[in-house]
């Protein structure tokens, strides 16, 4: 996955961090905002930098006012610290009231639990298979694909601990994203309690390999296992296996094993690698640690002396560490002539380093000296000297998709609001505008405006409007405040930049970088993209041929529910209808459905009440493109209902499956202190997929006094339960029989044509 930085900046959707200072939580990519219950406290992050986010397991949680997790092929990466294994633990949800949507949580045992619902039951649950340690940072990643197939990786990303496949393209649901419990429209319960940081979504599956280095020393390439050095080679297969994550646990002495020249060598299936960085475990040192702490440069010159140079080869050092915090410059001297003091560092605001109030002491026994200035140089641009706006132009002959407008300016520049210098004309509505900002900074300082053909009106993008609106320029504070980072104009969709209505369009940038190097901006490249050619073509006596292909659909039919993927290669819209037994079932009135996107998910369950119980019937599903191109799928099947049925041993069925009662079991006549016959009852499973914890009972409330109902898995010997709780899988299409008798006491009170229901309950496996 190369690292999170790559990945959030290519394909980022959203990155929860908890490092505001206080308040609510902040999307820092996609802008939403995490509303603070009962207010969770902020702790130390799981890496000890930043923030973490702290529930009680009582109250606390998070709500988001979006999904976040709104992709049907994506990735989710956190890292999560749970504290107690008492209740089932609820990590994050992104369900809507009916419960449907994408779910991650601790069960009692501290398994680890991703679920996916399409309907009211789980589609798909992922459990590990051992329990997450308590009170130990975890690091979990969860992908799926186009197929439906989800991955969990935990702390081992070579390896993922679990898999599942939902069958099909997962489609994502509006619920909103709840951290800490289950969300507010579908229950109270659920509290997490435990740590939880860097919570990172993505709009793809991101790889779970990590970046990987290996050393070349002369021709051979070697990887240190923590007690001595290993040789392999540089194949893909042995990076990934026998590669090192970093190279922080080499020592100095490690190092010297390795004589004469080395090279480091980075393996990555990151796609758009723009950096990369090596840190060696490497302790500072001073002069004094090579010299002593009385050494002495000794240089002797009959030459002019304020040409003399002395340098040391170490690294850089303030003159500071040495003289301490708060120093005093004190300077005596007969000479009227200016005093200059310098220091050879690099450039810095004075107050950076004295702090607010600063002491020049200056002495001079010159009376006629009645003040005395402090003048401080730095460097600074020649173009300061230029009052007033200036523009810089330059001229070329080339094309303009090939020229290059370079300004290299060897000063400290000051943050100052750039625009281009010819507004880009538009042939058609655009698609993509995409900002290379590769700035090197702790935060986004750069700001980022839109102008049209003249620059008197600057636009951002209004997310909460959806459009472009003014924004206020006339200052330093106004621009940082309402400018858009280069994330956020990146993330202006194709459809959005449609809504742009000038003929042109300009890119205003506020740059900044700071004497100190703490912030550098610096844009790379700035691209366009509309939906027409950008060079005139003249096109004569043309013929248009469309070029169709036939929609295509891949469906199934089980346990009376059509379930399927309706898609056209030439991505035209599609529709469908469904016929049952030769006549119009959906929709009714034999016409298609409306005209949708491709793919379209289809699922649609067949009600008994419109099939032939135990005969044969037919199914045809017909769809067609935006061309009207048709083509049809059918299927036979015999009829049966679905769900959980009672029959007899001749194979007749007791009830449908919407409990319309088709045959009685008959007790007969039942005489005050007998114990009826025993009646032998098959449970047949119909669901379409497999069940368990299956349990068995009656509803005795009409039942007379003295009366009881007695269950039973054997009829020899009958032994008698109130009610039967079976353990074990009967799965889909599977049948067991149990055994069922009435027993009276003397006395019991006479009912005639009494009757009662067998009632059934279990869970999908």
């Amino acid at each position: 996955m190369a690292n999170s930085k790559d990945n959030l900046s290519k394909y980022g959707k959203s990155f929860i961090g908890f490092d505001e200072a206080s308040g609510n939580v902040m999307d820092s990519i996609g802008g939403y905002t995490g509303t603070l219950n009962n207010v969770p406290t902020r702790v130390t992050g799981w890496n000890g930098k930043g923030s973490a986010m702290s529930f009680n397991g009582t109250n606390q949680y998070v709500d988001f006012n979006n999904p976040i997790i709104n992709s049907s092929v994506g990735s989710v990466r956190l890292k999560v610290k749970p504290k107690t294994n008492t209740d089932p633990q609820i990590i994050f949800s992104n369900r809507n009231p009916a419960g449907i949507g994408f779910q991650i949580w601790f069960s009692v045992d501290m398994k680890l639990n991703v679920g996916i619902s399409t309907s009211k039951v789980w589609d798909l649950q992922i459990t590990s298979p051992n329990a997450v340690q308590i009170d130990k940072w975890s690091d979990i990643l969860v992908t799926w694909d186009e197929q439906g197939l989800f991955k969990v990786y935990v702390d081992n990303m070579n390896n993922s601990l679990m898999e599942g496949n939902l069958g099909y393209l997962y489609v994502p649901t509006n619920g909103l994203f709840t951290v800490g419990r289950l969300p507010t429209n579908l229950s109270t319960s659920g509290y997490f309690k435990g740590e939880l940081d860097s919570i990172e979504v993505y709009s793809r599956v991101i790889s779970p390999t990590p970046d990987k280095y290996l050393v070349q020393h002369n021709s051979d390439y070697k990887y240190h296992n923590g007690t001595a050095w290993q040789l392999t080679t540089p194949t893909e297969e042995n990076f990934i296996q026998f590669g090192m994550n970093n190279l922080n646990h080499i020592t100095e002495a490690q190092w010297k094993e390795l004589s004469g020249d080395k090279s480091v060598i980075m393996w990555s299936d990151f796609e758009d690698k723009q950096f990369t960085s090596v840190v060696l475990n490497k302790e500072s040192f001073k002069a004094q640690d090579l010299l002593g702490d009385t050494a002495q440069a000794i240089y002797y010159t009959d030459s002019d002396t304020t040409k003399i140079a002395v340098e040391t080869g170490v690294e850089p050092y303030s003159v500071y560490d040495y003289i301490g915090e708060l120093p005093t410059v004190a300077i005596y001297t007969e000479s009227n002539e200016d005093i200059i003091v310098s220091t050879n560092v690099e450039p810095f605001d004075i107050y950076d380093e004295f702090g607010e109030s600063v002491e020049v002491l200056y002495y001079t026994d010159d009376e006629a000296v009645t003040n005395a200035d402090l003048i401080l140089e730095a460097n600074w641009s020649p173009i300061d000297d230029i009052e007033g706006d200036f523009e810089i132009v330059t001229w070329t002959d080339e094309g303009s998709d090939t020229a290059q407008r370079v300004l290299d300016m060897k000063a400290v520049p000051q943050p100052q609001f750039i625009k281009l210098v010819n507004p880009k004309r538009l042939y058609g509505s655009l698609d993509n505008v995409f900002v290379h900002d590769i700035s090197q900074s702790y935060r986004d300082e750069a700001r980022y405006f839109v102008g049209g053909e003249t620059p008197d009106k600057w636009y951002v993008w209004d997310k909460k409007d959806k459009r472009f609106v003014v924004a206020d320029t006339s200052n330093l504070q106004t621009i940082m405040s309402t400018g858009m980072t280069y994330k956020d104009l990146n993330n202006i969709t194709d459809m959005q930049w449609r809504t742009w209505t000038s003929k042109y369009i300009n890119i205003g940038m506020f740059i900044t970088d700071n004497p100190r190097d703490t912030i550098k901006t610096i844009v790379e490249t700035i691209s366009f993209e509309d939906y027409l050619p950008r060079d005139t073509t003249t096109i004569a006596d043309t013929s248009l041929y469309i070029l169709n292909t036939t929609a295509k659909i891949d469906i199934s039919f089980d346990a009376n529910v059509l379930k399927g993927v309706l898609s056209d290669d030439d991505l035209t819209r599609v529709q469908y209808r469904v016929l049952l037994n030769n006549g119009y079932y959906y929709p009714s009135d034999g016409s298609f459905t409306k005209l949708g996107e491709s793919p379209q998910n289809i699922e649609l369950a067949i009600g008994s009440k419109d099939i032939k119980i135990d005969d044969w019937n037919t199914l045809k599903v017909e769809f067609q493109d935006f061309f009207g191109t048709t083509d049809y799928w059918s299927t036979q099947f015999m009829g049966s209902y679905s769900g959980l049925m009672f029959k007899d041993v001749y194979g007749q069925y007791f009830s449908s499956e919407i409990g319309e009662v088709l045959q009685y079991l008959d007790f007969g006549i039942i005489i005050a202190g007998q114990t009826t016959i025993e009646h032998e009852v098959i449970l047949k499973n119909q669901y379409g997929y497999d069940i368990k914890d299956i349990h068995l009972y009656a509803n005795t409330a009409d039942f007379p006094t003295g009366m009881t109902c007695e269950f039973s898995t054997s009829l020899s010997p009958f032994a008698p339960q109130p009610d039967l709780r079976l353990g074990g899988v009967l799965k889909n299409n599977e049948e067991m029989s149990f055994f069922i008798r009435l027993k009276t006491e003397l006395g019991s009170t006479p009912d005639a044509n009494g009757s009662f229901d067998i009632i059934v309950r279990a869970d999908k496996a």
